[in-house]
């Protein structure tokens, strides 16, 4: 394993700091999902992922990773559906809604 140092006394694994930018983006695409009803948590059980659910219905509940690609990082879903650009954030959540029955605001 790969070890990155932070500062003189905290040694961090390379392979938490790569995850970093990929936990920020999913922290964003929650945030942005909230004023539209969805409830969404990122968790961090080896690859960070953001669970989002319809608080409607108790199946309609999905996982979605950020994966780095040629031309930035881009939101999929579990089953490898593409929701959009980082970047893009309200084509994301409005795919995002439309896969859980959500009507977005």
């Amino acid at each position: 394993m790969v070890y990155t140092r932070r500062s003189a006394r905290t040694v961090v694994p390379a392979m938490v700091l790569a995850r970093s930018s990929q936990r920020r983006h999913l922290a964003r695409l929650a945030e942005a999902l909230a004023p539209h009803g969805i409830w969404a948590r990122v968790f961090e059980d080896g690859r960070p992922f953001l669970r989002v659910s319809n608080p409607e219905s108790e199946f309609a509940v999905e996982d979605v990773t950020c994966e780095r690609r040629e031309n930035g990082h881009v939101f999929v879903t579990s089953f490898g559906m593409y929701l959009g650009d980082c970047d893009d954030l309200d084509r994301s959540v409005e795919r995002t809604a439309r896969l859980l029955g959500v009507t977005p605001v």
